[in-house]
């Protein structure tokens, strides 16, 4: 936080906040990092003091970061993870495959060999 103060005029105030998310999933193999830089500048009459004004800042951007961070980050992990997930079970894949094998091996037994 930056705050120039001018005489007659409102502060400078500069707000600078780095957010760092890191997940890691040792199910799947997984691992997901990245990191949200934001930069807020106002003018805003000091009459009530800096630190109120520096509070309301850091609320704000806050509540900003917080927002896109769930919608970005947080929602496309939630978007990978639910397509990586299957509906079948690993015992019906399999009783799939063995079927799938068995009708194709009795269909080409059936079939007339090339002349």
């Amino acid at each position: 936080m930056e705050v120039t103060e001018r005489l007659g005029r409102p502060s400078h105030y500069k707000l600078t906040t780095t957010i760092m998310t890191w997940l890691k999933d040792d199910d799947f193999g997984m691992n997901l990092g990245g990191s949200v830089m934001r930069q807020k500048e106002d003018d805003i009459a000091s009459d009530g003091g800096h630190t109120v004004n520096i509070g309301q800042m850091v609320e704000a951007m806050e509540n900003n970061i917080r927002q896109q961070i769930d919608g970005i980050y947080f929602g496309k992990t939630r978007d990978i993870i639910n397509g990586m997930r299957s509906l079948t079970s690993l015992s019906q894949k399999k009783n799939l495959t063995a079927g799938l094998s068995a009708e194709l091996a009795g269909a080409l037994s059936k079939r007339k060999p090339l002349e």
